[in-house]
């Protein structure tokens, strides 16, 4: 952990956004930042001297706390003065004075974090809002947000007065002590600096449980969730499958930032079908389910639940959605696994009201190819899966590359590991990790791969050592800083304790074990969150006496 005094651990990240499930998180700092406004680069008045222009030459944002920039930059040469002095550096003809009309320099008032002159400590990840009302007898130009006295944004649009920036806390290397200030310049060249403001970041430790929510075990019950999306309001949407005296339904979740259950209908529980996956393409959900008879179906939803476009294929199976250049992709393949013949992995791009855009079928490289998880980056395509073969034991671990725009061939991998299963995949700034598993020794091991793209082709660099701590790793999930967490599940003496393993590089930072066990345990799915968060969904069956139930759980973690 550092603070702002130390060495920077790495390059601080410049951003804007603010959304409600960090500021849930957050506890009682959400309301003023909902009251603050934020600031799009170049929006508001221009200066009145032309010649007041950026130079370009901004000091850099002190270390772990991410920022970003709004406005004209500014020229950060001049001394810094604490509490409301005024400097300026006199013109040819001083424009101060004309006559009996003196320019006063600008006024800077009510410097506040987080709607506050004396903020609390912020305890989550989230934004962090400053702001500050500057004034002048004649014009404001610009008013720059310094924090430990390094600027960090350069403001020009305000609304009566007062004016905004929002901070990006996002890491536990975030934590520590800071001090606010914000310079006024108005257009004369006049500076007035505000007080000072100190304000901390106190952070849970790293892996700690931000939301905890299991849904509670029903004698001859199963509830099975299967994934879970964030809406841009900070709404979970958590989708999977009821089974009760033999008959499965869809099952939807609607539930707060905080994990409350706000609609245990949300989209009507379908019998014979049962969700698999879920996105959000802006403020809609698309929901991707299968149906028991053999078929796949996939819905957009409205954010109060009205159902937008809906669209069903025959002998699919469909198995993970994403959302990415205006279009929606669903992998998975074709046929059924327990059919005879050949199963082809399969990749769907579908326009955002369901209609196929086009379709790629994988058929090299073996009989039963399956595609389990995509990823979309970059004008790419990622899919993850299996492929065996009828002449060869086992099966193999594949993955495949494809242009999002008209489905072009990139590349594909087929990885020697016999046995091998790729569960899920995530795009990190150093290339691809995918997460699964291989049989070995009568067991199972994880196995994440790391892949670059050199030369438009996916490159190997490394495989993490396997360990005999994990035997199956279902998920994985980037957090900020090109972390990246890893969730299934650890088995011995025939129980299973779900796990999640958070990951810099090779190297393990934490592994979080939960309590909950029975043969059948683990996490099922991890999901990136903002601000580094990730949501695990697990599952477990038990027995309490009364007839074997199943039920699932969530946990958001903190980074």
């Amino acid at each position: 952990m550092s603070t702002p005094d130390s060495p920077p651990p790495r390059t601080s990240t410049l951003i804007t956004t603010a959304l409600a499930l960090a500021l849930a998180l957050s506890g009682g700092c959400g309301e003023a930042f909902h009251d603050a406004h934020e600031y799009d680069e170049g929006v508001g008045s221009e200066s009145d001297d032309p010649e007041d222009e950026d130079d370009g030459d901004d000091d850099d944002a002190p270390p772990s706390v991410h920022t970003s920039t709004s406005g004209s930059g500014a020229d950060t040469s001049e001394s810094l003065s604490s509490g409301g002095t005024s400097t300026g550096e006199p013109p040819d003809v001083d424009p101060t004075t004309s006559g009996a009309d003196v320019d006063e320099p600008p006024q800077v008032l009510q410097p506040e974090v987080q709607g506050s002159h004396a903020p609390a400590p912020i305890t989550a990840a989230g934004p962090v809002t400053l702001s500050v009302v500057a004034l002048d007898d004649h014009h404001v130009d610009r008013v720059e947000f310094l924090i430990n006295d390094a600027i960090v944004a350069t403001v020009t649009d305000h609304e009566y007065g007062r004016y905004a920036h929002a901070l990006s806390i996002d890491h536990q290397d975030d934590a520590g002590a800071y001090t606010f200030q914000a310079r006024a310049v108005d257009s004369a060249g006049q500076t007035t600096t505000s007080e000072v403001v100190p304000w901390t970041v106190e952070l849970p430790a790293s892996g700690a449980v931000m939301i905890n929510e299991p849904n509670e075990p029903i004698p001859g019950e199963h509830v099975y969730w299967e994934d879970v999306a964030v809406s841009p309001t900070g709404e979970l949407y958590v989708i999977g499958r009821r089974i009760k005296d033999g008959v499965v339904t869809l099952l939807s979740e609607r539930r707060g930032p905080s994990g409350a259950l706000i609609d245990d209908t949300w989209i009507n529980p379908v019998p014979g079908r049962f969700g698999v996956a879920a996105a959000f393409m802006d403020s809609t959900l698309i929901v991707v389910a299968r149906d028991v008879d053999g078929s796949s179906w996939i819905g957009r939803y409205l954010a109060n639940g009205a159902l937008m476009y809906q669209r069903s294929q025959d002998d699919v199976e469909w198995r993970d959605v994403a959302v990415g250049d205006g279009r929606v992709f669903v992998v998975g393949n074709t046929g059924a696994l327990a059919d005879v013949g050949t199963v082809n992995a399969r990749t769907w791009a579908l326009t955002p009201t369901l209609v196929p855009f086009w379709v790629r079928t994988e058929t090299a490289g073996g009989d039963k190819n399956v595609a389990r998880a995509i990823a979309v980056a970059d004008g790419r395509i990622f899919a993850v899966g299996h492929v065996t073969y009828d002449d060869i034991p086992g099966r193999y671990g594949a993955a495949w590359a494809y242009s999002t725009g008209d489905g072009s061939f990139l590349w594909s991998r087929e990885f020697p590991k016999e046995s091998e299963d790729l569960a899920d995949i995530t795009v990190l700034p150093d290339g691809l990790r995918t997460a699964g598993f291989w049989d070995v020794d009568g067991g199972q091991r994880m196995v994440v791969r790391h892949l670059q793209v050199e030369n438009g082709v996916g490159v190997p660099i490394n495989i993490l050592a396997q360990t005999h701590e994990v035997e199956r790793a279902q998920g994985i999930a980037a957090t900020s800083h090109g972390e990246y967490v890893v969730a299934g599940a650890r088995c011995t003496g025939g129980e299973c304790f779900a796990q999640g393993r958070r990951y810099a590089g090779n190297t393990n930072k934490w592994t979080a074990e939960y309590a909950l066990k029975s043969p059948a345990s683990g996490v099922v799915a991890a999901e990136s969150l903002p601000y580094g968060y990730v949501a695990l969904i697990g599952q477990q069956d038990v027995d309490y006496g009364n007839g074997d139930q199943g039920s699932s759980w969530l946990r958001v973690i903190h980074p």
